[in-house]
C-alpha cells in the first residue's frame, strides 16, 4: 500500500497543473436564470491514476484486489479533495464527495463562487447537478403468477441448465434500481442481508421499493418459482432511482456501494463483500461519459456492468448511456419478443464511438416477475429494462459454473452462446445489416443460457 500511496501522490500533483477549468453554456444560463445552481466539480487528478496502479498488480486473491483499490480510490480523492473542501467550508454551501469519481457535489452556487471554483487549478469542470431517466416500462399489467417458468426463462433454456445442478449458487448479484421489496416471497430468501442495501435518498435500514420496476428486474435475475434466472445466486441492491429518475449524486453512491459496500447506514466498509455483477435498467441520451469512471472502477473490482440499452426505438444510433459507454466492458442489452422478433421499442446501434450496441439480445416484452404491491405481487412490464436483468441471470449462472472468470472469458461464453433466431427486420444500422453476426440490433444474437454453459 506504501508503495501505491507514493506513485498516487506523484501522480496527483503532476495532473494538477493549471489550466482553466471547463464550464458549460447551459450551466451559465442556469445561473442567469436562477441566481444560484447545484453543481458537480470534477477534479483534475483523475481516478484512472488508481486503476492504470491497481490493473497493472497481481494480487493473491480478489479479496485482496478489492481492498487494495477501496483503500487507494478513497485515498487518492481524501488527498487531491482536502484544498478545495477547506475553501468551501468558508462558504454557505452544502457539500457532498464522492471518492469513486473525485467529484464534489456542491449546492446554491452564486455567480461569485462559481467564478471562484472555476479558476482553481485543481478543477477540471463544472456542470450542473443533473437527473438520468428510468427506464419507463412500456404497457405495465399487475396479474397473477400462473406460469411454471416464465416464457423469457423458458426460451434461454434456463430449466436445462438448473437441471445439470446449476442455480447460480455461490454468485452474489447485484442491481442498481428503485429498491427492492425485499419481503416478497420470490425474493426473501436469498437477500444478501447486511451489505446488500444501501439508500442514498432515505437512508432506510432495510430495503424499499416505492415504484416496483427494481423489484421486478431483481424477480428476473434471481427470483424463485420460475421467473429468475439464477434463482440461488444471493442478491444486493441500491436505490440509485427514488420513482421515474435516477439523481447523479445518487447513482454515484451506488456505484460507490457497489465497489466497497457498506451497512445500510453507510457505516463499516467492507469491500471485500461487492457484487460480481451489477444489472442497470436506466439511461439517458447517448454520448454521455458520466459515468465512465465507475464503469472503469467495477472493471478494476472484477464487476461486470450490464446496462440496458434503452426504449427509444429502432432508429439507429439512439442506443442510450451508459450503455454506449466508452469503456468497453459494458455488456449493453437490447429486447426481444416471445415470438423472436425485436421489441419495437428496443434502440440500437452504433454508438457515437462507433461500437456495435446492444452486445446481445434478451427477452424483454411481456416479462411477468415480482412486483412490491404485497409479498405475492406480480406485473407484466415490457421493456430492455426487463432484457438487462435476464442477461444478469446468466452471467451469474456462467460464473457459479466458472466462478475465476474475468470480464473476457465470460461474454466470450455469453456471446458464442448466443442464437440467430430473431427475425430480421430488414434494416441495416451502422453498415451491418440485422442478418449479420454481430448487428446493431441484438448484437451477437438472443441470449440463450443453456447456449453459454452446454
Amino acid at each position: 500500500m506504501l508503495k501505491v500511496a507514493l506513485v498516487l501522490a506523484v501522480a496527483i500533483a503532476v495532473q494538477v497543473i493549471a489550466a482553466p477549468a471547463h464550464i458549460s453554456p447551459s450551466l451559465k444560463q442556469s445561473l442567469k436564470t436562477k441566481g444560484s445552481v447545484n453543481v458537480f466539480v470534477t477534479l483534475k487528478a483523475r481516478p484512472s491514476i488508481v486503476l492504470s496502479r491497481i490493473n497493472s498488480l497481481s494480487f493473491a486473491t480478489r479479496e485482496q484486489r478489492l481492498i487494495t483499490l477501496g483503500a487507494s480510490l478513497k485515498q487518492h480523492a481524501a488527498a487531491s479533495q482536502e484544498s478545495i473542501l477547506e475553501f468551501l467550508a468558508t462558504k454557505q454551501v452544502t457539500v457532498q464527495t464522492f471518492w469513486i469519481s473525485n467529484q464534489v457535489s456542491v449546492k446554491n452556487v452564486d455567480a461569485e463562487l462559481l467564478a471562484s471554483l472555476v479558476a482553481r487549478p485543481d478543477v477540471l469542470e463544472v456542470f450542473e447537478e443533473f437527473s438520468v431517466p428510468l427506464e419507463q416500462p412500456v404497457d405495465p399489467k399487475i396479474v397473477q403468477k400462473i406460469a411454471e417458468n416464465e416464457w423469457g426463462v423458458k426460451i434461454i433454456g434456463a430449466p436445462e441448465v438448473w437441471a445439470k445442478g446449476n442455480t447460480g449458487k455461490g454468485v452474489h448479484v447485484a442491481n442498481i434500481d428503485t429498491g427492492v421489496r425485499y419481503t416478497h416471497q420470490d425474493l426473501k430468501d436469498n437477500f444478501a442481508g447486511d451489505y446488500g442495501w444501501f439508500d442514498p435518498y432515505d437512508s432506510t435500514a432495510t430495503p424499499i421499493d416505492r415504484n416496483g420496476h427494481g423489484t421486478h428486474t431483481m424477480g428476473t435475475t434471481v427470483g424463485k418459482n420460475g421467473i429468475g434466472v439464477a434463482p440461488d445466486a444471493t442478491w444486493a441492491a441500491c436505490r440509485g432511482c427514488a420513482t421515474s429518475s435516477c439523481s447523479l449524486a445518487a447513482l454515484l453512491s451506488c456505484g460507490e456501494f457497489m465497489t466497497c459496500p457498506t451497512l445500510a447506514d453507510g457505516s463499516n466498509a467492507d469491500c471485500t463483500k461487492a457484487p460480481r455483477l451489477v444489472s442497470n435498467s436506466w439511461g439517458g441520451s447517448g454520448g454521455q461519459s458520466f459515468y465512465d469512471d465507475i464503469v472503469a472502477a467495477w472493471d478494476a473490482a472484477g464487476i461486470i456492468p450490464i446496462f440496458s440499452n434503452g426504449n427509444s426505438g429502432s432508429r439507429c444510433s439512439s442506443v442510450g448511456s451508459p450503455a454506449d459507454s466508452g469503456e468497453t466492458k459494458v455488456i449493453g442489452v437490447g429486447s426481444t419478443t416471445e415470438d423472436e422478433e425485436l421489441s419495437y421499442f428496443s434502440s440500437v446501434g452504433p454508438s457515437v464511438y462507433g461500437q456495435i450496441k446492444p452486445q446481445i439480445g434478451a427477452p424483454g416484452s411481456d416479462v411477468r416477475s415480482a412486483y412490491n404491491t404485497n409479498d405475492a405481487s406480480y406485473a407484466t412490464l415490457s421493456g430492455t429494462s426487463m432484457a438487462s436483468p435476464h442477461v444478469a441471470g446468466v452471467v451469474a449462472l456462467i460464473l457459479s459454473a466458472h466462478p475465476d472468470h474475468d470480464f473476457a472469458q465470460v461474454t466470450e461464453l455469453l456471446y458464442s452462446g448466443a442464437t440467430h433466431t430473431v427475425a430480421s427486420t430488414g434494416g441495416s444500422c451502422g453498415g451491418i445489416p440485422d442478418t449479420e453476426y454481430p448487428n446493431n440490433y441484438v448484437g451477437y444474437g438472443r441470449l440463450s443460457a443453456i447456449g453459454s454453459l452446454p
